[in-house]
This record gives C-alpha cells, sequence and structure tokens, in this order.
C-alpha cells in the first residue's frame, strides 16, 4: 500500500474469517532495509492473527457497546431523573446528555483496561515472532521505525499505560530481551 499521505509505517490486520489481511506500507519497507526486518514485522502481525486478538478486540468492543445501549435504558426510562434537572417532559436529548456525563468516568475506566488488554496482545505477538526466530529482526526493526517515525522511546509508564494501546518501545525489547533469557 503506498503511503504517501501518512508520517508512520506500522502495519496493521483487519479482517475475519476467510477475509483477514495485513496491511503493509511501502514506508515499512523502505525504512526496515532488508527483508528479513520486514518479515519479522509480519511474523508479529501473523502472531495477532494466530492469537485471534482481532476476534477478542472485535468482541469486547460489542460488549462495550451492547452495555452501553443496555445502560441508557434505565435512565431514559427513569421518571424521577428528568424532573430533578427540571423537565416536565422527557427529552431525548437531554437523555442522551445526562447518560454521557454519567458513563464518561466509566469510559475512561474501560479505555484504560482496553489499553491494558491490547499493551498484552503486543508482547504476546512480539513473543510469537521470538519463537519464530525473529527477535534480533523484530529488535531492530522497531527501534528503526520508532526513529524514522520520530516517536518517543521512553515515556512515563502511567502516562503510556492511559493514553497509548501499544507499550514504549524501551518496555517491548525488555520483553522481547526476556523472552531470549527465558529461551536460554
Amino acid at each position: 500500500m503506498d503511503q504517501q499521505d501518512q508520517l508512520t509505517a506500522m502495519p496493521y490486520m483487519y479482517g475475519f474469517s476467510n477475509n483477514k489481511r495485513i496491511v503493509l506500507y511501502d514506508t515499512l519497507i523502505q525504512q526496515c532495509k532488508n527483508d528479513e526486518k520486514v518479515v519479522a514485522v509480519l511474523s508479529h502481525e501473523l502472531g495477532h492473527w494466530k492469537l485471534n486478538h482481532t476476534v477478542y478486540l472485535f468482541i469486547s468492543g460489542q460488549i462495550s457497546m451492547l452495555l452501553k445501549f443496555g445502560g441508557y435504558t434505565p435512565l431514559r426510562n427513569s421518571s424521577s431523573l428528568f424532573p430533578s434537572f427540571g423537565f416536565d417532559t422527557q427529552p431525548v436529548i437531554i437523555g442522551l446528555i445526562i447518560f454521557q456525563h454519567t458513563i464518561t468516568p466509566i469510559q475512561h475506566l474501560v479505555r484504560f483496561a482496553s489499553n491494558l488488554v491490547s499493551r498484552a496482545f503486543e508482547f504476546q505477538a512480539d513473543d510469537f515472532a521470538k519463537k519464530l526466530g525473529y527477535a534480533s529482526s523484530l529488535r531492530a526493526c522497531l527501534v528503526r521505525l520508532q526513529e524514522e517515525n520520530l516517536s518517543a522511546m521512553n515515556i512515563d509508564t502511567w502516562y503510556s499505560a492511559y493514553h497509548r494501546y501499544h507499550p514504549p518501545l524501551v518496555q517491548r525489547l525488555a520483553a522481547i530481551g526476556d523472552v531470549d533469557k527465558k529461551a536460554e
């Protein structure tokens, strides 16, 4: 895929069942410089596929949406809530606004948990690539991509855990190194 409008070269996977696809940008191939590094990144993406990460994230997203709709229904049907805000009727838009303000703290917790799961999936996919024998190539390509994309290499742990669904490079490299030591 030609990627002239974006700076990042990060690949991704999408689809289910027989329609799974892995998207590799041309900038990834240019930045990684050799085929083994590209194959290492591809093996990481294949790890996501093999471990069904896309399916798990899709199901969790559907459950989250179902809970939101389920949570809105009792609020919408509440006979005492709207008068407490000064409304004689139950306008739908006001119900949505109240619900949005009510659910915001819960959404922050769900987002944090979702990021933690996503980060665990990244470590699992890295481990999958490691088990295929691409640890050093993956390590080298991750560093190269981080440099080329001008990303922060080591950010605050809590900030990263809340705001980013990929772990920082330093944590990923340490995990790949720990896997090396366990394999020996």
